[in-house]
């Protein structure tokens, strides 16, 4: 154990001796046996790789420069050009995606400007780039879809893809023989046929459609010989056989026959609005809880749990009182604010509480919800990034993508690029 002791005690010596002669950029590595009581000699020197730095440590990247400096020149691809009509800021406009002014002020891509031809120009990394220009309809399945399939520039965008049996969907895609293209999908919808016949084209329902009654072809008409049919019943298209009476159904009024006596009153019973056969025959509210239509789902009975009953008659809606916008914290309470395209965002309810939401990059720094967000964080050096986070605009600093332009220092003067 002595022995032990004593070899432990040089070795710990004569490290420390070596420690204190090593220079910068040299390692001391001992190199000792495993379970050795001895050292077999001195500890050797391993110097130090190529790759490693004065210091002996693995190469390290650049620090990124301090931008401690403010800028008062434009960097690229940054540029002040004029404003005409409106308000103009310094450095606003990035000349690799301004259509107004790409690549250079002035330079404009022409907007939508080539009628049937589907194309318009926009600016890609400072050049202008044709592209095709959808026609939109609130209906989805009625937008059309545009592209250059022939790659040819005098005819622009040519093809359809979203009506075109030859490129459906996509250029190229046929569909099979007799089948349409809607919408960019071939073919109709389960359940529906498709019909290029009496004055109209689409897919169609033949086992209830009045004019294409079990084909394209086949328009039903009141049997000839038929009385006038019962309460809230017609004669017409079920089960594709013309001449068939059936309860009439409409805009929140779904008549039905609940009590299974057609020839004493026909379709009596309201399924939208009776509390005792509410949506379906038999289906009972419970007591004082109403039955509920909006016209765009099956009718139920009262409203959800985080929901309140509104409106008065007929005229019911079930709304949550905590984040609609046109019922908010009560019924009938709408939040103020801009809905258009320039007021840059919408009014929101939060927790029954009205505010107003501005889109990424805008804010409502003048606090009036009516012009909607009236202020551009991204280019004003008053609101650079957030309102009232002003850039030193006396001194010529721009507000460049949201942030007040710095620059690297040069014996403490501003350097401006």
């Amino acid at each position: 154990m002595k022995r032990s002791w004593l070899v432990g005690s040089v070795l710990a010596v004569t490290l420390f001796a070596y420690a204190g002669c090593a220079t910068d950029g040299v390692d001391v590595v001992a190199q000792l046996d495993a379970g050795s009581d001895s050292v077999e000699g001195p500890p050797s020197f391993v110097p130090p790789t190529p790759e490693a730095g004065a210091d002996g440590a693995a190469s390290l990247p650049d620090p990124e420069p301090e931008l401690a400096c403010i800028g008062t020149e434009c960097p690229y691809p940054y540029a002040t050009c004029p404003s005409y009509g409106s308000v103009g800021y310094k450095c606003q406009n990035n000349l690799l995606t301004d259509n107004a002014n790409c690549g250079a002020c002035g330079n404009e891509c022409p907007p939508d400007m080539f009628g049937s031809l589907h194309m318009a120009t926009r600016c890609v990394q400072g050049a202008c780039a044709r592209e095709c220009v959808p026609e939109i309809s609130l209906n989805p399945e009625a937008s059309h879809y545009f592209k250059d399939c022939n790659g040819l520039v005098d005819d622009g965008c040519e093809i359809d893809i979203s009506f075109d049996a030859n490129n459906c969907g996509a250029c190229g895609n046929k569909c099979p023989d007799g089948q349409p293209c809607l919408a960019g999908k071939c073919g109709c919808k389960s359940g529906l046929t498709w019909c290029d016949s009496n004055g109209a084209t689409g897919c169609f329902d033949l086992s209830s459609n009045d004019s294409r009654c079990g084909s394209c072809d086949n328009k039903c008409a009141p049997p000839a010989d038929a009385g006038p049919p019962p309460k809230n019943m017609e004669y017409g298209c079920v089960g594709s056989e013309c001449g068939k009476l059936r309860c009439k159904s409409g805009y929140k009024q779904t008549w039905a026959d609940c009590n299974n006596d057609v020839e004493l009153d026909g379709c009596e019973t309201n399924t939208s609005a009776d509390p005792n056969n509410c949506g379906t025959c038999g289906n009972k509210c419970a007591p004082g809880v109403p039955c509920i239509a909006d016209g765009t789902s099956m009718p139920r009975c009262g409203c959800a749990p985080n929901e309140a009953l509104c409106g008065t008659g007929t005229a019911l809606t079930c709304n949550d009182l905590l984040t609609d916008p046109a019922n908010c914290g009560v019924c009938g309470r709408r939040c103020p604010g801009g809905t258009s395209a320039s007021a840059h965002g919408a009014p929101v309810c939060r927790k029954g509480f009205c505010d107003y939401e501005c889109e990424e990059g805008w804010g409502d720094c003048d606090g009036n919800p009516l012009n909607g967000c009236e202020t551009n964080l991204m280019i004003n050096g008053a609101n650079c990034g957030a309102c009232g986070n002003r850039c030193d605009t006396g001194a010529g600093q721009p507000c460049i993508a949201g942030k007040c332009h710095m620059v690297e220092c040069d014996g403490g003067d501003p350097v401006t690029k």
